[in-house]
């Protein structure tokens, strides 16, 4: 089978890079071709018509997966017109089944609705997500959910968190929040000097983060984040959206109690009560509040702990995603349609 995939990450290019090793396994067998939006030192407007002319004279694919619903799935819906491929959209934001965040998504939102509903087949990474695009008319018939793949045995850790350390993992952009755990954190430090938080990541934003804050580090993209878990007594993810939530999961299947918001994964892996704790999107107070009940309750967090690791423990192995996803490329393909 040919496939052409239309991305954000140039990552998929980089054979040491994670995200390229996952998405060798997704296309094992097949002849996969990539077209990117992420092209360093270009303006993004001149990236996109670029782009979309080269799918405009793309020809002989069976599939086109886009990797979402708006300026991928504008420039894949192109590429499987011209070549009479079959459309298949992935909706790794889980963009209909939450509110629309920012302009750009609100403004795209119908044309998405439209290119979802044409598609022969969407993926998308949680039951949240699955049930945002029923609502807005997607057949269940046509949705896979298949979530994102993560090797849950590599950050396995069974020894003690002695610290006070509260550790957050995530691109410092808007929609991760980081404003509302920082308001959080410098309200936990005016009663409880002995807390730190370490943030791991970097983006866009992260000359407005520079804080006075006493005891917060941001130590940057980081290769490898065991361990940091390893060392945190609370997890934090402070999202106003996620589509999944990689990180919560490797920060659960490495046994660090968990704080997040209702987002992505929240409800599906994560359970208010039972597998961590949940919290309402940009509520201060509440993320103050529950997690300095999980750093005063160390037994109450390590219940929570081990009951989340067994969550992970039972999402699908990195080679059944990957089969998972094949199996929903090839529904998608001219071949399989027209069988």
């Amino acid at each position: 089978m040919k496939i052409l995939t239309i991305g954000l990450d140039r990552r998929v290019l980089d054979f040491s890079s994670v995200v390229a090793q996952r998405q060798a396994e997704y296309f094992k067998g097949h002849d996969v071709s990539f077209l990117l939006l992420d092209v360093p030192d270009r303006a993004k407007l001149f990236v996109f018509f670029s782009v979309i002319i080269q799918a405009f004279f793309s020809k002989g694919f069976d599939v086109v997966t886009a990797q979402d619903p708006f300026f991928c799935g504008i420039i894949g819906s192109v590429a499987a017109w011209r070549s009479g491929a079959g459309l298949h959209i992935q909706d790794h934001s889980g963009a209909f089944g939450r509110e629309a965040f920012g302009w750009k998504e609100k403004l795209l939102r119908p044309l998405a609705r439209f290119i979802l509903r044409c598609a022969d087949r969407v993926r998308t990474v949680s039951l949240r997500g699955k049930k945002g695009l029923m609502h807005i008319g997607i057949s269940e018939d046509r949705i896979d959910v298949i979530p994102v793949a993560t090797d849950v045995s590599y950050f396995t850790f069974h020894g003690r968190r002695e610290t006070n350390e509260i550790l957050c993992i995530a691109r410092l952009e808007k929609e991760k929040g980081i404003d509302v755990l920082l308001m959080a954190f410098q309200r936990l430090k005016q009663v409880h000097p002995e807390y730190s938080l370490t943030i791991v990541g970097d983006g866009s934003l992260r000359s407005l983060f520079d804080t006075v804050i006493e005891d917060v580090r941001f130590v940057g993209n980081q290769s490898d984040v065991r361990p940091y878990l390893e060392r945190a007594a609370v997890y934090v993810q402070p999202s106003y959206f996620e589509g999944w939530g990689m990180s919560l999961v490797e920060a659960a299947a490495s046994g660090v109690p968990i704080v997040m918001t209702d987002v992505g994964l929240a409800g599906d892996v994560i359970c208010d009560g039972e597998s961590g704790l949940i919290v309402p999107r940009g509520d201060v107070e509440r993320l103050a509040s529950s997690i300095q009940q999980l750093l005063n309750d160390r037994i109450f967090g390590e219940r929570l702990a081990v009951q989340a690791r067994k969550q992970v423990d039972r999402l699908p192995t990195r080679a059944q995603c990957a089969e998972s996803f094949r199996e929903s490329l090839h529904k998608a393909s001219c071949v399989y349609l027209s069988a």
